[in-house]
């Protein structure tokens, strides 16, 4: 799919008729949107999922119930002020290609202002029109289920997600949070269309409920009792999960409103310098946490050695023992005791020889053999446990450094983040004194926050518990087969049961394969891709990017250890791009115009050139909505070298409430910003 032209209508901000023509040719596949915050950037990928379909709000607007229901105001709200009791019209049309056929698709709606100021919002109708490859053109199709079906052929909706990547969006992947393996979870679920297998599953496990539920009724004695525990679990486990979904979403609400509310009260002069520090710290707190926390999650997976470390001790003294006893000869050869012992019994020997009494010294020696051979507590199987002692003494001192490097570490970032909580709780007690304009948003965000504080506890110790009852069912499960194979009236619910569960394990053994599969082409491509964007000096200290097992994004060096929580936030950023990127070459012939939102924020000045450089060769349609801050006269110098910019739009403020859309000269454009690299300069 590549996007050619999209026009809009009393949309938003956009006031009148307003058009856009994007850049889609091989060689200039670049088109920049650039104006400062607020001016209507969002609007223009709003505009491209209103349209393609019939989106009334972004998950990032935070609606919900009702308020989702009827979703944002998207008629522009001064021609609804000036022309009140009357209905305004608005639409968007967008002009695009796919498969080497042309669409042509309009979504209208209207907008009524009523005296008390209330908006009332129509959703009008919506036309395709398509001409094939061959240049004939079908009618308007207007049934919305049709066009609908059409769409999803070109760009299933599941994968919008993937349309637009915000500043937001690239800093969530890299923290160390169920958000972020939640987010390349989906992109896998997405790249492999699992969600029918998904449902599959969800529905097999249900069955096994059922099935169980039906065996409960039917047990006798402690098999009865068994199994109403087992239901008791599958209807608590079933709750706390639908109760830790709800909270999961609405700590990510918070979190996005918290954002929200730091950028107005960042924007008001009285408050602007206090905030902007507040803020700083909160960033730089927020980073060691992410830094802390994975050094707790490589704690963890070493506590799987822990035992070795305590027992040290007793290892090298029995690795020392056995050490002497193999140089002293006196582990057991080759030979088994048993056949040696048959020897004796049989008194002759394999060759012939006899072993009685009349034959004393060949007895003998086979008597001084097995006594020196022999030994108590020497069994045939020290050579094996010697083998393996020296394999873990050698690895010993290497366990011992990496566990005291991780809890100084982990140590060390814990007394960083006590240093600055008192210090933000000051900057808090000094925004909200009071007598500002913007007392009511610092309340409002202070409170969020604190409910975030407790809703996160809540969600760790919920899936702790979540964790600690899936285990107490499994147990009583396996109590549970013993009991039934003794009640045979069970026998056809518990071969119903068993065949239900092994048809869900191969089930999920199937997704598993495919997920694996799909998680190593990522980490590859991600990794190309990574190597591409990083500066050489971060490709010193990196080697690969990772998924494991739970879908952590990770990065990996030359020693084959986890580095994602050491790394600058740039460079974190640098990682999520090479993911994101991966997302799109891994899924093949998809073509999907690559949206940008605001991507620069963190990056060097060397990072945003390779990614100017590079993403136009990665993407088939870039489209970069920039701001003035980002978007300097070096950023734009730096693109127009590539020769892959084709279009530039500059956004700008004509009244309240109103943005003109102005095309600009890509050779003769010239940011309004001559470059922010020089403080670059003077902090390195």
């Amino acid at each position: 799919m590549k996007l050619h032209k999209i026009e809009l209508f009393n949309f938003r901000q956009f006031k009148g008729t307003q058009i856009i023509e994007f850049s889609s040719s091989p060689t200039q596949n670049v088109s920049v949107v650039y104006g400062e915050n607020g001016r209507g950037k969002t609007g223009i990928f709003r505009a491209l999922m209103f349209c393609l379909y019939g989106d009334r709000s972004l998950s990032q607007d935070e609606l919900r119930g009702e308020e989702k229901r009827k979703g944002l105001i998207l008629v522009n709200e001064v021609m609804l002020k000036k022309n009140k009791g009357k209905k305004i019209q608005a639409s968007v049309t967008i002009e695009f290609s796919h498969n080497n056929q042309s669409f042509v698709i309009k979504r209208s709606i209207s907008g009524l202002m009523k005296p008390n100021s209330s908006i009332l919002q129509e959703y009008n109708q919506v036309e395709l029109q398509l001409t094939d490859a061959n240049g004939n053109t079908s009618p308007k199709e207007s049934d919305p289920e049709i066009i609908k079906i059409q769409i999803q052929d070109v760009l299933n909706s599941r994968l919008r997600d993937y349309f637009l990547f915000d500043g937001e969006r690239i800093e969530r992947l890299t923290r160390n949070t169920q958000e972020r393996r939640e987010e390349v979870r989906k992109g896998i679920r997405t790249l492999l269309d699992l969600d029918s297998m998904d449902l599959a599953i969800q529905g097999l496990n249900k069955l096994i409920s059922k099935i169980e539920k039906d065996i409960k009724y039917k047990s006798t004695g402690k098999l009865q009792k068994i199994t109403e525990f087992i239901h008791e679990l599958n209807s608590k486990i079933e709750e706390l999960e639908t109760n830790q979904d709800y909270d999961i979403q609405e700590s990510k609400r918070l979190d996005r409103h918290i954002n929200k509310t730091s950028d107005l009260i960042s924007e008001n002069k009285e408050t602007a310098e206090q905030e902007k520090k507040r803020q700083e710290l909160i960033k730089t707190k927020q980073e060691k946490e992410i830094e802390r926390d994975q050094a707790k999650k490589e704690l963890a997976e070493q506590l799987n050695n822990s035992c070795q470390l305590v027992a040290s001790e007793l290892i090298e003294q029995l690795h020392e023992a056995l050490d002497f006893h193999r140089e002293k000869g006196e582990l057991p050869p080759v030979i088994r005791k048993e056949f040696i012992e048959k020897l004796l019994v049989a008194k002759q020997c394999i060759c012939g020889t006899s072993l009685d009494h009349q034959h004393s010294s060949e007895r003998e020696n086979l008597l001084l053999f097995m006594k020196k051979h022999f030994k108590s507590g020497l069994g045939k199987e020290s050579e094996e446990i010697l083998y393996k002692l020296n394999r873990i003494s050698g690895t010993t001192d290497l366990l011992s450094n990496a566990f005291n490097r991780l809890l100084m570490k982990s140590k060390k970032l814990n007394d960083e983040i006590d240093e600055l909580n008192p210090k933000i709780k000051i900057l808090d007690d000094e925004l909200g004194e009071g007598g500002t304009n913007v007392d009511d948003l610092i309340q409002e965000r202070n409170k969020c926050e604190e409910d975030l504080i407790k809703l996160k506890i809540e969600i760790d110790r919920r899936d702790d518990q979540i964790k600690d009852d899936k285990e107490k069912r499994e147990k009583l499960r396996k109590e549970a087969a013993v009991l039934e194979k003794q009640q045979n009236h069970l026998r056809n619910l518990t071969a119903k049961r068993d065949l239900t569960k092994n048809t869900m394990l191969e089930l999920k053994g199937i997704y598993k394969k495919f997920a694996d599969e799909i998680k190593i082409k990522l980490a590859d491509e991600s990794t190309k891709n990574f190597s591409r964007l990083a500066d050489n000096e971060t490709l010193k200290d990196i080697k690969t990017i990772s998924i494991d097992d739970n879908y952590m994004l990770d990065i990996l060096n030359w020693a084959g250890q986890r580095r994602l929580g050491e790394i600058s936030a740039g460079q974190r950023q640098i990682v999520s791009l090479s993911f994101i990127m991966s997302l799109i070459q891994v899924a093949g012939d998809l073509e999907v115009p690559l949206f940008m939102d605001t991507p620069f924020g963190r990056l060097s000045g060397k990072h945003r050139d390779h990614l100017i450089e590079t993403i136009p060769e990665m993407a088939s349609q870039w489209i970069l909505l920039a701001t003035d801050t980002e978007f300097t006269a070096v950023e734009a110098n730096v693109l127009r070298e590539t020769n892959s910019w084709g279009k530039i739009y500059e956004l700008q403020k004509e009244e309240e409430g109103v943005t003109k859309i102005i095309e600009r000269q890509v050779n003769e454009f010239i940011p309004k910003r001559k470059s922010i690299r020089l403080k670059e300069k003077i902090k390195v």
